[in-house]
C-alpha cells in the first residue's frame, strides 16, 4: 500500500514550484514570501517566550517586594455598598464599590478612609484589606499565579502580534503580485490580439 505524504511534504510540494515552465516569476516570489513567513514566525517564538519570561521574572520581583511591605488585615465598614444589581437574566452583577471603613494597623492606631468591597456590604461588615509600612489601603500584593498569567500573556500577545503583522505584510505582497500578473496577463493578451489582426 502507498504511504500518505506527511503534511511536510505537502506542504513543500504546493510551495516548491522547480522548474516547472508555467511558474512566473511572481508565482515563485509569492512561494518564497510563504515560505519566509513561516521560517520568520518560528523563529519569532523564542523571542516572544524570552519577553514573556522577562515578565515573569519582573512580576516574581515585584510580588517579592510587596509581601515584604505589605500586610493583611480586617476593616469594618461604617455605611452600606450600593445594592446588587440583577441582570435581566436574574444573574446578579459583581460589581466594586468604595465605602468608608474603620481599621487597625497592626501595632499601631486606628484609621479611617475609603475600601474597595463587594456591592450589597453592609454597615458592620468585616472585609479583608491590604496595608503598606504606612498604613495606607493598597491593592494585594501580586501573586505567582498573576506573574504567570502576565508572562504567558506577554509571550503570546507578542507572538501573535508579531504573526500578523507578517500576514499583513505577505497578503499585502501577495495583493501587489496579483496585479502584476493581471497587467501582464493583459499586456500579453494585447499582443496576440495585435498579432491575429497583423494576421
Amino acid at each position: 500500500m502507498r504511504e500518505q505524504p506527511g503534511i511536510v511534504t505537502m506542504l513543500w510540494r504546493r510551495l516548491h514550484l522547480g522548474r516547472n515552465p508555467l511558474a512566473r516569476w511572481s508565482d515563485r516570489c509569492e512561494a518564497a514570501l510563504a515560505v519566509g513567513a513561516v521560517l520568520a514566525a518560528l523563529l519569532a517564538i523564542p523571542f516572544a517566550a524570552a519577553a514573556g519570561s522577562d515578565t515573569y521574572a519582573r512580576k516574581m520581583l515585584k510580588a517579592a517586594e510587596q509581601t515584604v511591605d505589605r500586610r493583611e488585615t480586617t476593616a469594618m465598614l461604617l455605611a452600606d455598598a450600593p445594592p446588587v444589581r440583577i441582570r435581566l437574566d436574574g444573574v446578579p452583577i459583581e460589581e466594586t464599590a468604595y465605602v468608608h471603613a474603620r481599621w487597625t494597623v497592626p501595632g499601631g492606631p486606628i484609621r479611617e478612609g475609603v475600601v474597595a468591597v463587594e456591592s450589597g456590604a453592609m454597615t458592620g461588615n468585616e472585609v479583608r484589606i491590604w496595608l503598606d509600612a504606612a498604613g495606607k489601603v493598597v491593592d494585594p500584593p501580586v501573586t505567582p499565579t498573576d506573574a504567570t498569567s502576565t508572562g504567558i500573556g506577554v509571550g503570546v500577545g507578542t507572538w501573535l502580534a508579531f504573526v500578523t503583522l507578517l500576514a499583513g505584510l505577505y497578503l499585502g505582497c501577495r495583493v501587489l503580485l496579483g496585479r502584476s500578473r493581471e497587467t501582464a496577463l493583459t499586456r500579453e493578451w494585447e499582443r496576440v490580439a495585435k498579432d491575429w489582426t497583423a494576421a
